[in-house]
């Protein structure tokens, strides 16, 4: 019998649609916590619906995973008592509506500390709450904007850019998994629950943690700078086209590997100058490998101490073998598209890990299933 999972018998109750609130929700179910989806009747949750034309729930399918759903008319009082009922089973609540929407049908965190004084509410929003931006709406691209990420991301020439992915709602994902932690680890001692103030670009504002302290006290207002960092001097970090079309990417990320690095452009004769420069190292870098295949330039420049690789494509991910040797990712079976691959549950625990006990639930399949007085049923 495998060991209980660590989140084992804590119930979570998610307000939440694509995509902060429902990533929280979906880490806390890989560790075994009960997590059901309170969705809109009729609807559901948004992420359902997102993706390629023609594959709008595979996404979902992913995010969906380990999760129960109910479908709910929070209008309608019946409805209404329910989730009441559950919110005095639970031991936390995901949310990330627009500020004041709970509160119209009474499960703001006034209402709901009433219900049950242990509950932890993770509440998340555009700009979090107190300030003067607090109603403002905020998604994902707007936070990324807020929190300076999008301003250093990109090159010096051009606009800036966005990642190609949810970063600020996946980011915010994992801080407010981190915070219902914290508060439960807390409520063992004070017996008492709490409420969680996450804005959608907190969590990336505090990952830059350099760029206040270096515009204040060495006026760097930092902008973009391509692959490297928006600073000089910190790092030689580059991102280079190689004759066959492959993208190689070298990281000489401490003083070792930018001199194993300079001295082996030396060597090639692409480095001309006789001091130390991570600027004449990227540019020279990217000459280099532009005259060789990856595969040559990644095992050339692994000789001599640089660390490199190439850019990864999913098709590159699907196939990697290191990928599948370490499990990262997951076969689940699905109603809809048979097998799927996903990512297993992180970090990798090794006595108690992660796991996929259930693929995404249709909506409201587990109406009138849910036990009242907590546990699953």
């Amino acid at each position: 019998m495998s060991e209980p999972m660590p989140l084992d018998g804590i119930r979570v109750l998610e307000f939440a649609h694509a995509m902060a609130g429902p990533f929280c929700g979906g880490l806390l179910g890989d560790f075994g916590a009960e997590v059901i989806k309170i969705e809109r009747a009729g609807s559901g949750d948004s992420l359902r619906r997102m993706g390629p034309v023609g594959a709008e729930s595979l996404w979902f399918t992913v995010n969906g995973r380990n999760k129960r759903s109910v479908e709910v008319d929070l209008a309608d009082p019946s409805d209404n008592k329910y989730v009441r009922d559950l919110v005095a089973s639970s031991d936390a609540i995901v949310e990330n509506y627009r500020p004041g929407a709970l509160e119209k049908y009474g499960l703001g965190w006034d209402d709901v500390e009433k219900i049950n004084p242990r509950l932890v509410m993770l509440r998340i929003s555009g700009f979090g709450r107190g300030g003067p931006y607090s109603d403002r709406p905020g998604f994902g691209k707007i936070a990324e904007s807020f929190s300076g990420a999008t301003n250093v991301t990109g090159y010096k020439d051009t606009p800036p850019v966005h990642p190609g992915y949810s970063l600020a709602d996946l980011i915010t994902g994992m801080y407010g998994a981190w915070g219902i932690m914290l508060a439960l680890f807390e409520r063992e001692r004070s017996g008492k629950g709490q409420m969680i103030d996450l804005g959608l670009y907190d969590g990336l504002f505090r990952m830059i943690e350099w760029q206040i302290p270096f515009f204040e006290k060495l006026g760097i207002d930092a902008a973009r700078n391509g692959a490297s960092f928006p600073f000089e001097g910190a790092f030689v970090t580059e991102i280079c086209p190689a004759s066959d079309g492959a993208f190689v990417v070298v990281s000489a990320a401490t003083t070792s590997t930018i001199e194993n690095l300079i001295a082996f452009l030396r060597g090639e004769g692409v480095y001309a100058l006789e001091t130390s420069s991570s600027v004449e190292a990227s540019a020279a870098l990217r000459r280099w490998v532009a005259k060789h295949e990856a595969g040559d330039a990644i095992a050339r420049l692994t000789e001599v101490g640089v660390v490199t690789d190439r850019v990864y494509r999913p098709s590159d991910l699907a196939a990697d073998p290191h990928v599948n040797a370490r499990g990262s990712l997951v076969a689940v079976e699905t109603e809809e598209y048979g097998t799927v691959r996903m990512p297993a549950p992180v970090p990798n625990l090794m006595r108690t890990p992660g796991r996929i006990r259930a693929a995404a639930p249709k909506l409201g399949q587990d109406n009138g299933k849910i036990n009242l007085k907590g546990g699953q049923a």
